[in-house]
């Protein structure tokens, strides 16, 4: 029968359970053991009789041999063990998200627990630990990653259950904020801004003459456009709904002039040794977009400016027909959309702040601060807005299928919709 002992710790009570299984070839006991932790919401009586329960079915998995590994190796090992065997199976962002998360939320609490300690109240009290501090996509993402590495103790027979399989994450008491994009009216200023030339105040600094000598700059205001590039990076990001990615990795030859189109065949990955490019996530993300004729131009002019650029550099030219530089032809950093975007919305913003008459003729308004990948999420909700089906958006975004669209966009695209609704209510009243 088995010994069932009560051991007290900072984690609370909890009782070793121990089983005799035979004597080895050296006459040496053969015993196997395990941990129960007790539900603190059950009463004592239950507690008791669930300890029962767990220590019979533990003894008849050791009598059988069907008692694996997972009561005595420590989660923390395990997880290690499981990193580095997905490594070869990921891209390198996706590891480095998988590394990120295990690092800094699933090993600090799990830290202490072996592996088969852990059931689905305690992976529910881990998730319920994140609720108030993180969002619910982050959490999807973490729960994603621990019910991967215990599919994967299963199938190395270090365990027989997959407490992650039934665990819920419970509702957070914080409001969702959801996607952030622009409305219509919100892109329409966006698009409109990219043509203001904003003031920027220079700091006087020290520089340093062709003879080598020092002089100082004083502080100097200058106006500034937006540069042709970026102007046609955030069209084409808000139009065509193209990830940043996707974009900084395209070249010449992915644009079709005549047939006004782009293909999307592959994606940048920043990894430990720089910039790569790959294929991009999904099957369905290789795709072929059309580009709206309004926004030609503003390429054609890019490429005109682009060749002069080349021209000028000479063999100093470092470019290998990527569309977005820097300054010697090379691959635009990753980070530099983000950078701009976010700078030229605060600049726009303080513009409408200074010229509230001149942006309300202009028909221009302050605009919200969303995300670079807020203008993919744009594009979504302006297509929707526009009566295009769910199957063409999503298509054009590169979903692996239309339901990866809806649970994305479904809050945006209901809005859309009512707003649709209204202006048909609207149109009915006024012709009744």
């Amino acid at each position: 029968m088995a010994s069932i002992v009560e051991v007290k710790n900072k984690n609370g009570i909890s009782y070793k359970i121990t089983v005799s299984n035979g004597i080895d070839i050296r006459g040496k006991k053969i015993t196997k053991s395990t941990t129960f932790r007790p539900d603190p919401n059950q009463t004592s009586k239950q507690q008791e009789k669930t300890l029962n329960k767990f220590a019979f079915e533990f003894e008849e998995k050791v009598k059988n041999s069907k008692c694996l590994n997972a009561e005595r190796l420590f989660f923390e090992g395990f997880l290690h063990e499981w990193l580095d065997d997905v490594k070869i199976r990921v891209t390198s962002n996706t590891y480095e998200s998988y590394r990120m998360h295990s690092n800094n939320h699933i090993i600090p609490f799990f830290k202490n627990y072996r592996l088969g300690e852990i059931d689905t109240r305690l992976v529910e009290k881990f998730y319920a630990s994140m609720i108030d501090s993180y969002s619910h996509a982050t959490i999807i993402k973490i729960k994603n990653i621990l019910n991967g590495m215990f599919k994967k103790a299963i199938c190395w027979n270090l365990t027989e259950i997959n407490p992650c399989a039934n665990a819920t994450i419970p509702k957070s008491k914080k409001k969702s904020e959801g996607i952030k994009f622009f409305t219509q009216t919100q892109a329409v200023s966006f698009l409109r801004s990219l043509d203001i030339a904003f003031e920027t105040t220079y700091k006087g600094h020290q520089r340093i003459d062709d003879t080598g000598k020092p002089y100082i700059v004083r502080e100097y205001i200058e106006s500034r456009n937006v540069p042709l590039q970026l102007k046609m990076f955030f069209n084409i990001a808000l139009c065509c709904g193209l990830r940043r990615n996707e974009l900084l990795a395209l070249h010449w030859s992915d644009i079709d002039f005549e047939q006004r189109t782009i293909k999307i065949t592959k994606s940048l990955e920043k990894s430990k040794n720089g910039i790569a490019f790959k294929e991009p996530k999904t099957k369905s993300s290789i795709r072929t977009v059309v580009i709206p004729t309004e926004i030609m131009p503003l390429i054609k002019q890019y490429r005109n400016e682009y060749n002069k650029i080349k021209f000028a550099s000479g063999s100093a030219w470092k470019g290998h027909n990527n569309i977005f530089i820097q300054t010697d032809g090379k691959l635009m950093g990753i980070t530099t959309p983000y950078q701009h975007f976010k700078n030229h919305i605060k600049k726009f913003n303080k513009w409408i702040e200074q010229n509230k008459v001149q942006a309300q003729l202009q028909g221009l308004e302050a605009l919200p601060n969303i995300p670079l990948h807020g203008l993919r999420h744009s594009c979504a909700s302006i297509l929707n807005y526009l009566g295009v089906n769910y199957s063409e958006i999503s298509k054009i975004l590169g979903h692996a299928n239309i339901g990866t669209t809806m649970n994305i966009y479904m809050h945006s695209f209901d809005e859309c919709n009512r707003v649709a609704s209204d202006k048909l209510n609207n149109f009915l009243v006024a012709n009744s």
